[in-house]
């Protein structure tokens, strides 16, 4: 008897200890240790008390999976493992959207990247076209991604 209490608490605690330590062999462990459990009750108390047990650890294997399920994503130490739920619109590229067709004034070389100025604010700009010289009216033509895209503007 004490056996296989030994063994159920062991396999529930290694099923446990799995849940916020990844690595499968305490998983592993405990269901050796918690079929270990069932096999012995067959073996020592009889037909009926092992078909309890495993209704037992059916049981408790899905209230396991439950709260895993519930709970992982909200425990202190495995909160870092999983990716931020949050979606939604990315405002600085909105921002940048409301960029398109302003013009400014380059205040370094853009050889392909630089600065300009729009609106008293200084802003690295890219241009797809030749290099563009320092002090030159450019008008942003397009945003991809971060990046803001500029062409020279004719004199």
């Amino acid at each position: 008897m004490v056996t296989i209490i030994v063994l159920s608490a062991v396999g529930i605690l290694a099923v446990i200890a799995e849940l916020v330590l990844p690595g499968g062999i305490l998983g592993i462990v405990g269901m050796l240790c918690l079929f270990g459990a069932v096999g012995m009750t067959f073996a020592e108390y009889g037909m009926t008390a092992g078909t309890i047990g495993v209704a037992a650890l059916f049981v408790f294997g899905l209230a396991t999976l439950n709260i895993w399920m519930k709970y992982f994503h909200k425990l202190p130490l495995t909160r870092s493992l999983i990716l931020n739920d949050k979606t939604g619109r990315d405002e600085n590229r909105d921002s940048l959207q409301k960029m398109m067709g302003q013009t400014g004034t380059t205040v370094t070389d853009i050889t392909p990247s630089g600065h300009a100025l729009f609106d008293g604010e200084k802003i690295d700009v890219m241009t797809e076209g030749p290099s563009i010289p320092k002090g030159s009216q450019v008008e942003v033509t397009a945003t991809r991604g971060p990046s803001i895209i500029v062409r020279k503007l004719d004199a």
